[in-house]
């Protein structure tokens, strides 16, 4: 069964960050593309889908994932081919099959410099009063597929990360932290597979040693979500 599974918050690899506060008046801003003060928007009945530009590619459902792989790889790997019991031997093969697939890819420009959006999880951490918004913790989400664990690996994020909702919404959001609820988002990576080393093929460190797919990406643009009530 393909499905998609979200780490709980205690795994979260956190990082917090600060930028002067600038209020953006469109969700997708070229001019604006490596900020990380985005507004906080909220779903209001529409998909995520609905808030990504057309010219993106998203690979948010597993379908969507599976179909870019195909596209890009023609054919997911043997893990069983790759898999051994001594871990200097299984990390050799693993870095000849990445060598190869790199080597396979460098052709097909058309996909490799289509931007395309992914998603991470978040959560609102402190409350910042001069930028009217709040820092951010940042987390993995991990989509099981036909291929394997997928787990996008951002790079080049902006260095200031903050979330800027309404006024309406702010001071609700705030009651919520006083009252210690956990208030999650979904953030929306927009970017490019990096040239040179697009995907990386691994284990999982979990202790059930599944394969794993990371496609490297370089976000260039920024959205926050925030997640609905359950």
């Amino acid at each position: 069964m393909i499905r998609r599974t979200f780490p709980s918050i205690g795994i979260f690899l956190f990082f917090v960050f600060w930028l002067p506060f600038t209020w953006l008046s469109n969700v997708y801003s070229q001019t604006d593309s490596n900020n990380g003060v985005q507004p906080l928007l909220e779903l209001d009945g529409q998909t995520i889908h609905s808030l990504i530009p057309a010219s993106i590619q998203p690979l948010i459902l597993s379908q969507e994932i599976e179909q870019f792989l195909q596209n890009l790889e023609s054919a997911p790997p043997d893990w069983t081919q790759l898999r051994h019991s001594d871990i200097t031997q299984q990390s050799e093969r693993l870095f000849q099959f990445n060598r190869q697939r790199d080597k396979a890819r460098a052709a097909k420009n058309a996909i490799l410099e289509k931007p395309i959006a992914f998603l991470w999880a978040g959560i609102l951490r402190q409350y910042l009063p001069e930028y009217q918004g709040f820092s951010l913790a940042l987390g993995p989400e991990l989509t099981h597929t036909s291929w394997g664990i997928v787990r996008f690996k951002p790079i080049n994020l902006p260095d200031y990360l903050v979330a800027t909702p309404s006024l309406d919404v702010r001071k609700q959001l705030l009651t919520q932290q006083e009252q210690g609820e956990v208030i999650e988002i979904v953030v929306v990576c927009i970017g490019t597979l990096v040239p040179d080393e697009s995907l990386i093929y691994g284990f999982s460190h979990d202790g059930h040693h599944k394969g794993m797919i990371l496609p490297v990406v370089s976000v260039q643009n920024i959205l926050y979500i925030l997640k609905p009530s359950s």
